[in-house]
Parts: C-alpha cells; structure tokens; sequence
C-alpha cells in the first residue's frame, strides 16, 4: 500500500527531533549543543527542523516542557493507586527521589544562567517551576482540607515543601559517589517524616 505523506510524517519528524536533541542536551548540556548537531543526529535538513522549532531556544524548552508534562502525568498515575494522605505524601517523595538525575535538570539551570533572558522566556520558565511544583500544591491543599495538616499559606507551603524535595535531590547528586540508590530514597523518606513532625494536624 502506498503511504501518503502528511501529518503523521510531520509528527514522526518532530518525534525524532525532539528524542535526539534531548540526547544531545543530555549529554552535552545546553550551550554546546548546535542546531546543525540536531539536523545530523535527527536525519533532518535545516529546514525541516526549523518548521518544526524556530530556534534553539523553542526546541530546548519544548523539551523541558514535554519532561515535566510527562513527571506530571507519571505522579497523577501512582497516585491515583495509593489511597491515604500520608502515604500519598511518602509516594511524592520517592517520585521526586527517582527524578533526583534527571540530567535535564542540569541543562535547564545552565541555560537560565548562560544569558539574559527575553521576558517571554522568563515567563516559561516561571510557568515552568509551576508546573512542576503542581503536584505538592495539590497534595498539600488535600492535606488542609481533609485536616490532616495544620492550615497555613498554601504558597508558602509549596516553596518549602518542594524547596525540601529538590535541596536533598541537589545534596544526594553531590553525594551519590558514596551513597547507593536505596540511601538516597531513605533520605527521602525522612525529610517527609521530618516535615510531617511540623506540619501535621496535632
């Protein structure tokens, strides 16, 4: 049968230009990493790629933006299979702890350092951190309602709360040369109970 070409050829090019621009960002970190490099690792000539992403700047971000989407959908998932606030609480832990190398952490906080950003980037980005720190909004808001935590500033909260989860991911990558796997997830496990000691409902 012969294939006629459109949208599902479109949408299988950007796929694949999406998949190995992330490999390139991954290993090489953000500024080393060319357009060109993409074409030559995606198959795709310059124009194919630039239909599909203007720029450096619109692929890099697009990615990130598809990661978390993805972290996101991942969590909503578990979730929704564990019943209990408090072990809701412990599960987001342990999803924060098995994204804790996320080698694209790395790249995003290379490339908002590298330069001056346009105010539409700094926007995305700001709906970025948003982004990812929905699942603690809504879990602690939960928590409020069903009164299992003490009722305070939900902002505030999230700030801390996901300012905790990422400070140990940022602690146990500097560590994890002597640190196995299972140690990192129980350093997770014990800032929730240490946070819960603070924030629980007496």
């Amino acid at each position: 049968m012969v294939r006629i070409k459109g949208r599902s050829d479109g949408e299988e090019t950007k796929k694949r230009i999406v998949q190995k621009a992330a490999q390139l960002f991954v290993q090489k970190g953000y500024g080393a990493v060319t357009m060109n490099e993409v074409c030559s690792a995606a198959k795709v000539s310059k124009g194919s790629l630039y239909h599909h992403f203007p720029s450096k700047d619109e692929l890099f971000l697009y990615i990130v933006e598809d990661d978390t989407e993805q972290w996101l959908l991942q969590w909503t998932q578990k979730k929704s299979s564990i019943s209990g606030f408090e072990e809701r609480f412990y599960a987001l832990g342990e999803h924060y702890a098995n994204d804790y190398q996320n080698p694209l952490i790395r790249a995003l906080e290379e490339y908002a350092r590298s330069r001056a950003l346009s105010n539409e980037v700094q926007e995305r980005l700001a709906r970025l951190y948003e982004s990812g720190s929905e699942a603690c909004r809504n879990l602690l808001q939960e928590g409020m309602d069903s009164g299992y935590l003490v009722k305070g500033d939900l902002d505030n909260y999230v700030i801390v709360v996901s300012g905790l989860l990422e400070g140990v991911g940022r602690v146990s990558e500097i560590m994890a040369v002597v640190h196995a796997p299972n140690d990192i997830m129980k350093f997770y496990r014990e800032a929730i109970a240490l946070l819960l000691q603070g924030i629980r409902a007496r």
